[in-house]
C-alpha cells in the first residue's frame, strides 16, 4: 500500500471514524471511572509563614482529602503520602485573605496513574497579622504555709523569662508575667519543681520559642530566732572544800537558733559555769564565766564575761557530845 492510498483510506468516512474515537474515549473513562475507588484522608493542615506574618483566625485542623484511583493504588495509599499546605509567603501586608489549600503528593503518590485528588475546603479565609515576640516574667505564687518552725529562704527560678510569639493584637493582649502555683503546706524541706508552660499558655495562637518547662527550686529552712534568759546563776567546779563563796551576782543571756529547738530549751544550773580550782586562799576574787550550750544553739551575748565572788573559811563543825 502506498502513501497515497493510505491517505485516501484514512480519510475514507473520516467524520465516522472520529465519531468512533470520541465514543472510544469516553468509554474508556467511563469504565475508568466505574471500575476505580475512592478513598478518603483527613489530613493535618501545615501552615507555611515566613514573611513574618501570622494568622489571628482559628483555621481548620485537618483537611479532608478525596483520592479516587484503581482498587490496587487506593490500597497502596495512606494518609502519609498527602500533605495539606497552606502557604502564607505570597502575603507581605496584613489583612483578610482567601488562601487555595495546596496538595504535596509523596513519591509513591506521584507514580500512580490514574490519580484523582480533591480538597475540601479548597480555600481558607485567613486574617493576617504582624508577627511578634515579647519576653515575659516567670514568678512563683505561693500558697499554704510551711510547718510551724519552718520558713520559705529563698526560690530560684530557671529560667526568669520566657519568649512568647504570635500575632501582634494577642501578643499585646497577654500578661507582663506567668504564676505557678507553689504548693507549701506542712513542707519541713527544701524541694524542686518542673511546671509545664503549655499548661499555664493555652492559647493556640500563642508560640513559646523555648524552654518547654520551668524548674523552680524552693528551699526552705528552720526559723532562726534569738531568745534572752535572765537571772540566771552560776555554777562553781573545783572549790576547795575548806573554802565557802558568796556571791549575789545574776547573769543574762542571748541565744540564737532554730525557734523549735529554743522551744524546747531550758536552762540548766551548769550553764553558766566557773573554775575556781586554783584558788587556795580567802579573799576576793574575779572569775572569768564559761557558757555551755548544747549543739544547734549559738551564744549572741553575756550580760558579763566575768563573776566577782568572796571566799570565804568554811566553817568549823565540831563533833556532838553524842558522838564523843
Amino acid at each position: 500500500m502506498n502513501q497515497n492510498q493510505l491517505i485516501e483510506k484514512i480519510s475514507n468516512n473520516w467524520l465516522a471514524k472520529i465519531v468512533c474515537l470520541v465514543l472510544a474515549i469516553l468509554l474508556y473513562w467511563t469504565y475508568q471511572g466505574s471500575v476505580n475507588q475512592t478513598r478518603y484522608f483527613s489530613v493535618p493542615l501545615t501552615v507555611v509563614s515566613e514573611r513574618g506574618f501570622l494568622p489571628v483566625n482559628t483555621l481548620e485542623k485537618y483537611i479532608r482529602i478525596a483520592v479516587k484511583a484503581s482498587p490496587d493504588a487506593i490500597d497502596s495509599l495512606s494518609q502519609s503520602d498527602f500533605k495539606a499546605v497552606l502557604d502564607l509567603n505570597s502575603y507581605d501586608e496584613p489583612g483578610q485573605y482567601t488562601v487555595q489549600v495546596r496538595v504535596e503528593l509523596s513519591q509513591r503518590a506521584q507514580t500512580i496513574e490514574p490519580l484523582q485528588v480533591d480538597v475540601k475546603p479548597a480555600e481558607i479565609s485567613v486574617a493576617l497579622e504582624e508577627k511578634k515576640r515579647r519576653s515575659i516574667q516567670v514568678l512563683p505564687l505561693f500558697t499554704g504555709e510551711p510547718a510551724e518552725g519552718y520558713e520559705v529562704v529563698g526560690c530560684s527560678i530557671q529560667p526568669q523569662e520566657i519568649i512568647i510569639s504570635g500575632p501582634a493584637s494577642v501578643i499585646d493582649g497577654f500578661a507582663d508575667h506567668l504564676t505557678f502555683p507553689i504548693g507549701l503546706t506542712d513542707r519541713t524541706e527544701s524541694f524542686n519543681q518542673i511546671d509545664m508552660i503549655r499548661q499555664k499558655i493555652n492559647n493556640p495562637f500563642i508560640a513559646v520559642d523555648e524552654p518547654e518547662s520551668i524548674f523552680f527550686k524552693v528551699n526552705i529552712l528552720p526559723c532562726q530566732v534569738s531568745k534572752t534568759y535572765t537571772g540566771l546563776g552560776v555554777y562553781f567546779t573545783g572549790l576547795n572544800p575548806y573554802f565557802v563563796l558568796k556571791t549575789d551576782s545574776k547573769f543574762s543571756i542571748t541565744v540564737y537558733g532554730a525557734q523549735n529547738t529554743l522551744k524546747q530549751f531550758s536552762p540548766s544550773s551548769r550553764l553558766l559555769q566557773a573554775d575556781c580550782s586554783f584558788i587556795d586562799t580567802t579573799g576576793d576574787f574575779t572569775l572569768p564565766v564559761s557558757v555551755h550550750l548544747p549543739e544547734g544553739l549559738t551564744l549572741v551575748s553575756v550580760s558579763s564575761d566575768y563573776i566577782n565572788v568572796k571566799i570565804e573559811p568554811a566553817p568549823v563543825v565540831l563533833p556532838s557530845e553524842e558522838e564523843e
